[in-house]
């Protein structure tokens, strides 16, 4: 059984505003406002302690009762001399430690808050991570080799900062921790910022030299913003970055004979819904059907949504022996295929024998979903728990694994190619 609530619950369940906290900081003395933000984040805790347990699916299972309010007694009593980024990341610690790729904490990027972060971006690709994007004072790091973030190599970074990101393994962690080592917060928890609060970032060039550089975080949104290598390099622009923000478009590549279809939302797009979108589709393909050797449906960007939008473009190609026959039809998948993506792949898999190209997705066939948010009252931190738990695989939580595994390397990224889509147009 659950032990009661307790006394700061009890306080919270008042609805003591958030506001009224926040004026009492503004306004009360020192020693007044350490007690009001201390009270604030007890509270707080004690409201996550309670509600969190009550409404993530399997909580006992996923998180061991002992052990759960043993990391909580010692956050709380953390409270007077921790930092408020320090109590966060406990709290993202904890909720990550179930290894549930939906159920999390948010790192906050915005209010009182809001972490700072690092004038970069990166991404890995197949032989390591780059830079593909920087603020204008930082562009000769563009396209460039991460050898190093602080005095860590990214791969030991990585596993340092894992105890942060909320994945299920590392073809999801991967994905995830690109963004958590730009936060300053991160960093510094795990001894990579330096005293004068700068962060040192070693960089190998394709011809073997070498650069370094010294970069200061800042508010995140405050930042200046980032120009992208594929714009500040003029990099060849693939079939996968065209329209990149739209939810989803096709192409028909007379060259090859090839269908190109990208899917990278389950949603409607306020501008046209999946319905009129398949519609539109099959009646461009109708006109000329010989004109057409293989479909490629492209999810490597797809991070969820509705599993049902999908069903229009499902039903339309097994209508269509032509583009549905064993051999016509690939699917295209990436470690960011992820909950009704990754569903979408099973079903062309399974609906329509669609082989799979690319590298896994960051999901497990069984895992927990459908994600609802709770608010804390006072830091206004969102956590998101799962309500159901998809067993798409009995007796085992296996991932989805491509037919046809295929990487992309820092060289055929910046060289403009797409190994994965061209692996699928080959065959």
């Amino acid at each position: 059984m659950d032990r009661p609530p307790g006394l700061f619950y009890v306080v919270l369940r008042r609805r003591l505003p958030a506001i009224l906290i926040a004026s009492t900081l503004l306004s009360a003395a020192p020693g007044a406002a350490q007690s009001a933000r201390e009270q604030a984040w007890r509270e707080d805790v004690a409201f996550f302690a309670h509600e969190f347990a009550a409404r993530q699916l399997d909580f006992a299972k996923l998180y061991p009762r002992e052990r759960f309010d043993r990391d909580l007694d010692a956050l709380t009593r953390s409270i007077p001399t921790a930092t408020d980024a320090d109590l966060v990341l406990a709290l993202m610690r904890l909720v990550a430690s179930a290894h549930v790729g939906h159920t999390y904490v948010r790192a906050p990027t915005d209010g009182p808050l809001a972490f700072h972060r690092l004038p970069v971006g990166f991404q890995w690709f197949a032989d390591g991570l780059a830079v593909t994007a920087a603020t204008d004072p930082n562009r000769a790091a563009l396209g460039l080799r991460v050898t190093s973030i602080g005095s860590l190599p990214p791969e030991k970074l990585e596993a340092a900062i894992a105890q942060y990101v909320a994945y299920e393994d590392d073809a999801w962690l991967h994905p995830q921790s690109q963004t958590f080592m730009v936060m300053e917060e991160v960093l510094r928890a795990a001894g990579q910022v330096d005293a004068a609060g700068h962060v040192v970032i070693s960089l190998a060039r394709a011809d073997g030299t070498t650069m370094t550089l010294s970069v200061t975080p800042t508010a995140w949104n405050d930042h200046p913003p980032l120009v992208t290598a594929v714009e500040a390099l003029r990099l060849p622009i693939g079939l996968a970055l065209v329209e990149s923000k739209r939810y989803y478009r096709y192409e028909i590549l007379p060259a090859t004979k090839t269908l190109y279809i990208r899917y990278s939302k389950c949603a409607d797009d306020p501008q046209q819904p999946f319905a009129a979108f398949a519609n539109d589709l099959f009646a461009a393909v109708d006109t000329n059907p010989s004109a057409l050797d293989r479909v490629v449906v492209d999810l490597r960007a797809n991070g969820g949504g509705d599993s049902t939008v999908i069903k229009p473009l499902i039903e339309g190609l097994r209508a269509r022996k032509s583009l549905s026959a064993k051999g016509k039809l690939y699917v295209l998948v990436g470690p960011a295929t992820f909950s009704s993506g990754l569903l979408a792949a099973i079903d062309l898999r399974h609906d329509v024998d669609a082989i799979a190209v690319g590298e896994p997705p960051g999901e497990k066939l069984n895992s927990y979903g459908e994600v609802r948010p709770l608010t804390l009252p006072h830091s206004q931190l969102l956590v998101q728990y799962s309500t159901k738990y998809f067993k798409l695989l009995n007796g085992s939580k296996a991932g989805f694994e491509p037919d046809i595994t295929v990487r992309t390397t820092i060289g055929e990224w910046l060289a403009g190619r797409d190994p994965v889509l061209e692996a699928a147009i080959k065959r």
